[in-house]
């Protein structure tokens, strides 16, 4: 058994201890509202002599109060979520730029507000009504110069409308490469970051991790955010982290990066490299990156494919009818369209310059009627490749689908943003900081350094006793 000083030891040491537990509580609290923060108990082991009678206390290290398993879960579920709110942020804007009000119950207020003002700039829908009419107007009195004007007029109202829908895309396109090349960049970075994490962590993870854990653990949530992520740490608590199958970090050390390349359509396509073995793989999985790659090569892609589609048929079937013609001066020939595509129909610019020219009748008889009509009918008639649909129909029924995907990827952002705010939920019930719980950890260290303030009082009394003797 030891003496006084030993007893003095003792007390020292229990000091020690009770204000390393009043500076963590002090950090706890201070942290309150840093939702990356996981609430931290400090690790004491007893200390014993070599005659194995008690030598006090010893902290040996900060521990962060975490679940292994709930974190994996939310590195995984910000892929998700991040892939579906990019998906979604991305058919919204295709649908505002499309100016056609698609699926009010899931579309944000902007987006809503935004296609109902464009709605009669730049819907199709209306643009090939107003064209139909203007044609069964003309049919009418075929000789009517005021009314092939209105037709001439309405015909290039609807070319305009094809011409900015397909810029606005071309511009989207465009707009989406530049979004990836900066996702990619930052993504870059986060595993650079992610990396010095990993070794702050790997440095004191033997005294618990503390915020060097609870950092490595914000960036890996970042990373996941970007990309699909897959982690495994060693015996000494090195990470070694890849992407779809391609490690970029290896040991705690950078060994690889997300890369982008144009690709033979004009956008951008991602992958992943390993810059030691030089192996790549396509970005696959979840993720901000390849929310915006999905909806812009699909959905996106199809609706523009679509669109571009009846534009060509319209001027391929309009101009077949149209060309046989004959005109109030008796010319023939003339094609009523030009162009081969959405980006560049047009209205026959012969036909502006002269509305005689336009070719409404089948014969010299200037009341005749029958091209008009036919116009009419090819308008009305279902179109192989169109899918046995006019042409109306196809866009209704392009705008249908696009409209149910936008409907489809909202209700499953809705599921996950449950999901994620239900696993957030339960790790603050394991990490969180509780004010309570730390206001009664202050009191009982508080109360255990006094203790000890007292026990050395207490030996300096009795030395001060020893002394005088």
């Amino acid at each position: 058994m030891g003496g006084l000083l030993n007893t003095l030891e003792i007390a020292s040491s229990s000091l020690l201890a009770s204000r390393a537990g009043i500076e963590t509580a002090g950090v706890n609290i201070s942290n309150v509202n840093n939702p990356g923060y996981a609430r931290q108990r400090v690790i004491v082991e007893p200390r014993r002599d070599p005659t194995g009678a008690g030598a006090g206390v010893e902290v040996v290290g900060v521990k962060s109060l975490r679940d292994s398993i709930l974190d994996e879960q939310l590195i995984r579920e910000s892929s998700n979520k991040a892939y579906l709110e990019n998906f979604q942020r991305t058919l919204q804007i295709g649908q505002v730029l499309l100016g056609q009000q698609i699926d009010r119950q899931s579309a944000t207020p902007e987006a809503d507000s935004a296609a109902r003002n464009l709605g009669g700039q730049m819907a199709l829908a209306s643009g090939f009504s107003e064209f139909y009419n203007a044609l069964q107007t003309v049919s009418v009195s075929p000789t009517s110069i005021p009314d092939r004007q209105v037709l001439l007029l309405k015909a290039g109202q609807l070319t305009d409308k094809f011409n900015s829908v397909e810029a606005r895309f071309t511009s989207l396109r465009s707009d989406l490469n530049t979004d990836l090349n900066n996702r990619i960049e930052q993504a870059n970075q986060l595993i650079d970051l992610t990396s010095r994490a990993a070794m702050d962590n790997t440095a004191v993870s033997s005294n618990g991790g503390g915020i060097a854990k609870d950092t490595l653990q914000m960036r890996l949530e970042e990373l996941g955010a970007y990309s699909s992520i897959k982690t495994q740490f060693d015996d000494q608590d090195r990470i070694t982290l890849s992407i779809d199958g391609v490690e970029v970090i290896k040991d705690n050390l950078v060994v690889g990066e997300i890369e982008g390349a144009l690709d033979a359509d004009g956008g951008v396509q991602v992958s992943v490299r390993n810059s030691d073995s030089d192996s790549t793989a396509k970005l696959t999985g979840q993720g901000s990156i390849q929310g915006l790659v999905e909806a812009r090569d699909t959905v996106l892609q199809d609706l523009r494919q679509d669109i571009n589609l009846m534009a060509a048929k319209l001027i391929e079937g309009i101009n077949s009818v149209h060309k046989p013609g004959v005109s109030l001066d008796g010319s023939t020939g003339l094609e009523f369209f030009t162009g081969t595509d959405a980006s560049n129909i047009a209205v026959n610019a012969a036909l502006i310059a002269d509305l005689n020219k336009i070719q409404l009748s089948a014969d010299t008889d200037e009341g005749d009627n029958t091209v008009a009509g036919n116009l009419l009918k090819w308008l009305e008639a279902p179109q192989e490749g169109l899918g046995k649909m006019t042409l109306a129909q196809h866009y209704n029924e392009a705008v249908a689908s696009y409209g149910q995907e936008l409907a489809n990827i909202n209700n499953r952002l809705a599921d996950q943003e449950v999901i994620s705010h239900t696993l957030t939920q339960m790790r603050a019930g394991i990490s969180g900081v509780s004010l309570d719980e730390e206001m009664s950890s202050l009191i009982q260290y508080q109360r255990a350094y006094q203790a000890s303030a007292k026990l050395i009082s207490t030996v300096n009394e009795l030395f001060q006793t020893i002394l005088s003797m």
